[in-house]
């Protein structure tokens, strides 16, 4: 990324209130992305563009480390990164296959959007799944349904994704046409930090090669047959747009398992936590018990059934990774404080 300001990287006046907590010699800037041993960052602090991390900063909580998006300060002198500053938002997820790890994916992001295909890949469960983890994050999402060049009746998919929520903004585009993906542009002003969420082979790259009127991102065609896509990009970046706003394209994302985000799914199925409260019984399971308004709803087709299994899916996800995340916390301070002690002791007898 080209040498820019703050501002063309979507710096904020709340960040600039945190910078009279830390010393002044310290410069500000923006992670771009992430690599196994540092971070790149705009704009560039002095001749550094890559950061270098420290030991330190590996043996923190996952959620203490710096991810893209993150607004740090760096030692101007030596290239060190020496704060992370507070975060306005943070998507996460658990890691895929690897139980009680989380995974940061973006930081101080002020719109999502959701990208899904007008084709056998396209499913309202895992729009509830991305939808649960934004909304807790207080982020605006959108959902982007692509390829409807591919398709005679992207209207359907349309209705779809209005059936979940009739406020949640939704825009067909075909992801190569510039003329169709102008009607996002209105989310990508100056300042303002988009996330481009979905599947492998749904269009996010190209859409990210629209917006910006430059091929920033390969792109490959999705599988034949299936519609499943082929990763393209590997790592998570942010790229500027010429509307001012800056993009973050991410590799596809199968699987994605939310965590802390109680508040975002009981947000996302407020309809059945709504009928759920008039239930008779407070433990109300929603199986067969007497006097269930939730299965009463949908015997009576008010509710479909589909909406609420994926709702039993995610509040029991969502607490056993919150559960198991709060595990994982305990024991990370309790081998900090067995360190400490070890490092302690060992001082103790050198002197």
């Amino acid at each position: 990324m080209r040498d820019v300001s703050l501002a063309n990287v979507g710096w904020k006046p709340v960040f600039q209130q945190q910078l009279a907590l830390f010393p002044d010699n310290l410069a500000v800037a923006r992670v771009v992305a992430v690599q196994r041993t540092g971070l790149s960052v705009a704009p560039s602090v002095g001749s550094f563009t890559e950061v270098v991390l420290g030991g330190k900063w590996f043996v923190m909580e996952v959620e203490a480390r710096a991810t893209v998006g993150d607004w740090v300060l760096i030692d101007p002198q030596t290239g060190a990164l020496e704060h992370v500053l507070e975060r306005l938002s943070l998507i996460k997820r658990m890691s895929a296959g690897t139980a009680g790890e989380i995974q940061l994916i973006a930081a101080n992001i002020d719109t999502a959007f959701i990208v899904t295909s007008c084709n056998s890949e396209f499913s309202l469960s895992r729009l509830e799944r991305y939808l649960a983890a934004i909304v807790e994050a207080d982020i605006l999402p959108v959902v982007v349904l692509t390829k409807k060049d591919l398709t005679d009746n992207a209207d359907f998919y349309v209705e779809q994704v209005r059936s979940l929520d009739m406020t949640l903004a939704v825009e067909a585009v075909n992801a190569l046409s510039a003329a169709d993906v102008d009607s996002l542009s209105g989310w990508c002003t100056q300042g303002q930090s988009i996330a481009l969420l979905g599947s492998s082979g749904v269009g996010k790259s190209s859409l990210v090669n629209t917006l910006s009127g430059a091929t920033v991102q390969l792109t490959q065609a999705s599988r034949g047959g299936d519609d499943k896509g082929r990763h393209t990009t590997t790592n998570r970046s942010l790229h500027m747009l010429p509307q001012g706003g800056v993009i973050l394209d991410s590799p596809g994302m199968r699987e994605f398992q939310i965590t802390d985000a109680q508040s975002g799914v009981n947000q996302v199925f407020d309809d059945i936590v709504e009928l759920a409260s008039a239930c008779r019984f407070n433990d109300c399971q929603h199986d067969a018990e007497p006097g269930c308004v939730v299965r009463q709803a949908v015997a009576d087709g008010k509710l479909d059934e589909r909406r609420l299994q994926s709702f039993f899916k995610l509040a029991r996800e969502e607490q056993f990774n919150r559960e198991t995340t709060a595990q994982r916390h305990t024991r990370v301070r309790k081998w900090s404080k067995t360190v400490k002690q070890t490092l302690n002791t060992s001082h103790k007898k050198r002197t």
